[in-house]
């Protein structure tokens, strides 16, 4: 039997893998780390063995690791340098401690200029055990659920993109990915994944075939796009449009596009405005 150990299912990302994961390993040969009473009994009550922990405690994480044969290791959402940094280093010292075989970490673009990312990267290297490194693209449901509310309100969504096209992926598809690469444990150890081309005018025109109404697109300033302000440079410099084969090869089939994306959302959000909302996917980069 191998046992699987997957982090952050609580979460939008590790909640996609534990959810792969599934489709693949019976429940009984999974289990989860989360960091509440409520969120393990939550668990446990879906018949998957629960341990509470946390990144900066190594002692609930050696004892979540042991006996474990593979992990997916998701990023730890906390925004503190030094903090995730210490966080990452002590996580993956418990895993390679207790024994486990084969690491998969939730890495993301540009993993090399984040002190977070730098530091678990390091460590599975350093350490010798068996590991995927998978470095995420922006989530594409970010940007489609900011759109889908502008688009509510006025037929119109924003962006300071100056028509420069992004390459990102879908949060179901990053995390079928890491539960891949977990179950199939591939020889490559670094992973660029990223998902179709798209760029806002495409968005623009996804929308207005799900929603069944004109939705245009318009420029604005960095200043008026919110908490995307700090991308939008980066996107006009084309920081974001590198293609890769890397996630559609973990798949095993192309990834959700712009329209795909689009419509499964919209569709979720027509059902959550009749039920209670779903977990926001509105920060691009945090799991």
């Amino acid at each position: 039997m191998t046992v699987f150990l997957v982090t952050g299912v609580t979460g939008n990302l590790g909640g996609a893998a534990l959810r792969s994961l599934l489709e693949r390993a019976p429940t009984s040969e999974v289990r989860v780390l989360v960091r509440t009473d409520r969120a393990a009994a939550d668990f446990a009550a879906r018949g998957l063995a629960a341990h509470i922990g946390d990144y900066s405690d190594a002692a609930s994480l050696d004892a979540a690791f042991t006996g474990a044969d593979r992990a997916i290791v998701i990023s730890s959402p906390v925004l503190d340098p030094s903090v995730r940094v210490m966080q990452h280093r002590t996580v993956i010292e418990s895993a390679v401690a207790a024994g486990v075989r084969h690491v998969v970490y939730t890495s993301g673009i540009g993993a090399r200029y984040d002190p977070g990312h730098s530091a678990a990267e390091d460590a599975l290297t350093e350490s010798g055990v068996h590991h995927a490194i998978l470095r995420n693209a922006l989530y594409t449901d970010a940007f489609v659920e900011r759109a889908i509310a502008q688009a509510g309100a006025d037929g119109l969504i924003t962006s300071a993109s100056t028509g420069q096209s992004l390459t990102t992926a879908a949060i179901a598809d990053l995390g079928e990915a890491a539960a891949a690469a977990s179950f199939t444990m591939p020889k490559k150890t670094l992973w660029e994944l990223r998902g179709p081309r798209w760029d806002f005018n495409d968005l623009a025109a996804a929308l207005t075939v799900a929603l069944g109404r004109p939705i245009s697109h318009e420029d604005v300033d960095d200043a008026d796009t919110g908490p995307f302000a700090v991308l939008f440079p980066l996107i006009r410099r084309g920081v974001f449009g590198l293609e890769t084969p890397d996630l559609a090869e973990l798949l095993g089939r192309a990834p959700a596009d712009i329209r795909v994306v689009v419509r499964e959302m919209a569709t979720r959000s027509a059902d959550a405005s009749h039920a209670i909302p779903a977990r926001s996917a509105m920060t691009p980069t945090r799991p």
